[in-house]
């Protein structure tokens, strides 16, 4: 099973909103330069967070992102399903039947690899469901922000130069 990039991203750009100051919003073009990523692309994986109701869009000057909910609320789960989909990672091809000509064997064997990744699967999600985001920060770190996200922008761009 191999997971998406875009999830390890969606768990940074949620921290990230979680630690601004004051909870403002935070604009995507910060977070695509703070992940080096295009703004584009994290524009792409901010929209998942929007549909899933992680994240909320504010419009304007002052507009960006934030979360639409506590981080003591967001599951991994929850990232997960925004970037995964709901989808089982089980998709059998049924490759057996045109390779083997023992029917019988074969539907209970094909039975029995289907129920341990099934097992396998349920135990991943219940394991995703049971961490929260909360738990990666201190709670004085996350309950007002602490972090102005652009002005370590300014800063790393200063630095540069």
């Amino acid at each position: 099973m191999k997971l998406k990039r875009s999830l390890e991203q969606a768990v940074c750009i949620l921290i990230m909103l979680t630690l601004e100051k004051e909870h403002r919003p935070v604009k995507s073009s910060i977070i695509s330069e703070r992940l080096e990523v295009s703004d584009s692309y994290s524009k792409k994986i901010l929209r998942q967070l929007v549909v899933a109701n992680l994240i909320k869009s504010e419009a304007g000057k002052e507009g960006g992102f934030k979360l639409a909910r506590s981080i003591e609320k967001i599951s991994m789960l929850d990232v997960y399903y925004a970037i995964e989909g709901k989808e089982s990672i089980l998709q059998p091809a049924h490759l057996a039947h045109k390779v083997f000509s023992y029917e019988n064997i074969i539907v209970h064997a094909e039975k029995e690899v289907l129920q341990v990744v099934s097992e396998a699967e349920q135990l991943f999600l219940t394991k995703l469901e049971g961490y929260y985001l909360s738990e990666l920060l201190p709670r004085h770190d996350y309950e007002q922000g602490t972090v102005v996200w652009k002005n370590i922008r300014e800063v790393i761009k200063d630095d540069k130069k």
